[in-house]
């Protein structure tokens, strides 16, 4: 990373948090995406705790993030249509209320129906956090788009690196039930400390007045308001993303049992976690960047170096160099996301952008749970190593061959959307 794209990306950075909002809707959003890195790990361990099945925590944990996947775009678009505030209210509380019900049930060892229905019922109360800020954040600082989408993505990677050391912590000096209790603690302050930003309501109603005022202007704009949110280059950005997180999912229960055939397990976080430190400076470095590409062919590049960082891993032959590369891969991920959650902003109506964001987010549940689900029967086949790197490398190049063929059109959706500058 160069000097001049440090200072350059510090620089931004400063700037960022100091406009106005830009604060009080970061903090919240970062406590409020806590649990997005610790749910997995938190529901394995209390549900097996409490019930002694991994069978069951297994099907728990699908159960919350298959019904979350599945209702997260009707809550994005009630977002859309005015009520952000109410929704992450209703949804931060009932979210935390159902968790504490689920670690009741299993310390009083209730029926595997009744865990099993409050983790479905939690995941449909999941508080779409990560959509309602990433409509807002760029709007609070409209001159720092790229800045904003960088940060935002940076502070995903955070929460993949603090939630399980948070889970670590409080599970060595408690129970897995105190982490689930955590977990719902850190989803309703954030979400209710999100739905209190003063810059929240306003942002929305910009969004909303403005996208209302140009659809009365010309027909151009009032299509763009009233048009299918599911346009062809959008659902490529989609498939594009659930490729990438399948990917993420096949690497992700592949490495610690490449871990445990080395005789050391301890260990296998620290290597995972190598890639979320990689994306977290290939951030910083984004940030500092001034790219003259079209975002769409950046999108495609980004895309393309990802494969070969997937297909690097085939030269690891310890844990300590598959970390190195996985670091290095991982410095494409953080730019990637921002250019993809730009697009996404610039290819979906003007008043359905959360919806968007929500779409986006089930297609990496989706993605990332048949990643997890093919590594297992893979691993359980007793397939090399090697094969599991290619079938990710393949699923991530595919994506990148999509994005690469559709680019054309991509670009010529994204046509930029002038964001009003928020009244302060």
């Amino acid at each position: 990373m160069s000097g001049l794209a440090v200072v350059t990306a510090a620089r931004r950075y400063r700037a960022l948090i100091a406009s106005p909002g830009v604060a009080r809707v970061a903090l919240p959003s970062l406590i409020g995406r806590l649990p997005y890195g610790m749910a997995t790990l938190v529901f394995i361990l209390a549900v097996q705790h409490g019930t002694g099945s991994y069978a069951v925590a297994g099907i728990a944990t699908g159960v919350h993030s298959a019904i979350t996947a599945f209702t997260a775009p009707w809550l994005g678009r009630l977002c859309d249509r005015g009520h952000a505030v109410a929704v992450l209210r209703t949804t931060g509380i009932l979210y935390g209320v159902l968790l504490t019900g689920m670690v009741a049930a299993l310390a009083t060892h209730q029926h595997v129906g009744l865990i099993l229905g409050l983790a479905a019922l939690a995941g449909a109360a999941n508080p779409p956090v990560g959509a309602v800020t990433r409509v807002v954040l760029p709007g609070l600082a409209p001159q720092h788009v790229q800045t904003a989408y960088a940060f935002d993505a940076i502070t995903v990677e955070l929460t993949y690196v603090l939630g399980p050391v948070l889970i670590a912590l409080v599970t060595a000096i408690s129970n897995p039930y105190a982490a689930v209790v955590l977990t719902a603690l850190l989803a309703t302050a954030g979400s209710l400390g999100l739905a209190a930003a003063p810059g929240l309501t306003a942002r929305y109603r910009e969004v909303r007045t403005a996208a209302l005022a140009a659809a009365a202007e010309s027909e151009a704009a009032r299509a763009r308001l009233t048009g299918r949110l599911m346009k062809l280059s959008l659902a490529v950005v989609l498939v594009v993303g659930a490729l990438e997180a399948a990917a993420y999912g096949v690497m992700e229960v592949a490495i610690p049992k490449y871990a445990a055939d080395l005789n050391a397990p301890q260990f296998a976080g620290a290597v995972v976690a190598a890639w979320s430190a990689g994306s977290i400076v290939g951030g910083i470095w984004f940030s500092g960047m001034n790219p003259r590409l079209g975002r769409a062919r950046l999108f495609a590049l980004l895309l393309c170096l990802n494969t070969v960082g997937f297909a690097a891993m085939l030269l690891a032959f310890d844990l300590p160099s598959l970390a190195v590369i996985l670091f290095l891969g991982g410095l494409v991920i953080s730019p990637t996301t921002a250019v993809e959650c730009e697009l996404v902003t610039r290819i979906a109506p003007a008043a359905r952008t959360t919806e968007a964001f929500t779409w986006v987010g089930t297609g990496i549940y989706v993605g990332f749970a048949a990643g997890s689900s093919l590594s297992g029967l893979l691993i359980n086949e007793g397939t090399a190593l090697s094969v599991v790197i290619l079938t990710a490398t393949a699923m991530v190049g595919t994506g990148a061959l999509l994005a690469t063929t559709a680019a054309r059109r991509i670009a010529r959706d994204a046509t930029p959307t002038p964001t009003p500058a928020p009244a302060h």
